[in-house]
């Protein structure tokens, strides 16, 4: 293996362990050890070569999930693939997932989870890839990984909305479920078209992972991600004065894992205002109170 690549790996062990002793997100993390990587991808391209000839970059093939008739891909290349990318256009999609999208995941069931999501969700994909597509191939990319964190956000809060495609003004957001499952069937789509030079099947594969096992990851006894002293909902009911608010509402009455109802509790509370001066509420262990001196007791 080159020396460089080598080094890929080791910013790869580098930004997570400096993500998590550190606490800083995993995903922007990541985001910049993608940059860096690809760096050494360019720096890895014969002599006398430019980027359109990135394919001959020795990382990419060291880094790079490669199979084939006789070939079995390295260990590490099952979690390395995720960090080269084929060309420019190709990190800087992914990038704007990584700094989008992966964070709010993150941000609401921690890294430990959002690792286990990335890794394991971009590893079912490949492993879909490789059963389904003739080699020999090479496969690199963080896209199955990103899907499987999309379709397991689109899994724990299915009705949250939001806004990928087009951001305009006035344009209302598509529930998150809506946009996952529509994302889904176009690879699904695609994939049938045959081979096409985008590995179509990881990402249903990722997405397929993303999906069935986010409800599972969930209930591990894992640390990271909100944590708040469970509010039932019946002491939230006299504050839900809005569609929107009685809407969060049914949506705590209806989850069913601790870290997705303390999020759309978080959420309730971010936009409830006090019933005697329409300011905003905080929470201090059980009680809610306002600036202007009125509290109730959260039960």
């Amino acid at each position: 293996m080159d020396l460089l690549s080598i080094a890929a790996l080791g910013i790869i062990a580098g930004s997570t362990a400096y993500a998590f002793l550190r606490k800083a997100p995993l995903s922007l993390a990541y985001a910049i050890a993608a940059i860096v990587i690809f760096v050494l991808e360019v720096a890895t391209v014969p002599f006398g070569l430019g980027l359109s000839f990135l394919g001959a970059s020795r990382a990419l093939g060291d880094l790079g999930l490669a199979y084939g008739p006789g070939i079995l891909p390295d260990p590490w290349t099952w979690a390395s693939f995720q960090f080269v990318h084929g060309g420019i256009d190709h990190l800087f999609l992914n990038l704007l997932a990584f700094l989008f999208i992966a964070p709010v995941l993150e941000e609401r069931i921690g890294p430990v989870r959002w690792a286990l999501l990335f890794f394991l969700g971009g590893a079912a994909g490949a492993l879909l890839f490789v059963l389904l597509e003739p080699g020999p191939a090479l496969l690199v990319g963080a896209s199955a990984g990103l899907l499987a964190l999309f379709a397991a956000y689109g899994r724990l809060y299915p009705r949250e909305r939001v806004h990928l495609f087009l951001p305009l003004p006035g344009m209302p957001g598509l529930p998150v479920l809506t946009v996952v499952i529509g994302f889904l069937v176009l690879q699904l789509l695609l994939s049938l078209r045959g081979p096409s030079g985008v590995a179509w099947s990881a990402h249903v594969g990722g997405m397929l992972f993303g999906f069935a096992t986010a409800p599972v990851l969930m209930r591990l006894p894992l640390p990271g991600g909100r944590s708040r002293k469970r509010v039932e909902p019946g002491s939230l009911r006299g504050l839900a004065t809005t569609p929107e608010l009685r809407t969060i509402l049914e949506e705590i009455e209806r989850a069913d894992v601790a870290e997705v109802r303390e999020a759309w509790v978080a959420r309730f509370l971010e936009r409830a205002v006090c019933p005697t001066c329409g300011g905003p509420l905080r929470l201090r262990g059980r009680t809610l109170a306002s600036g202007c001196g009125w509290k109730a007791r959260l039960g």
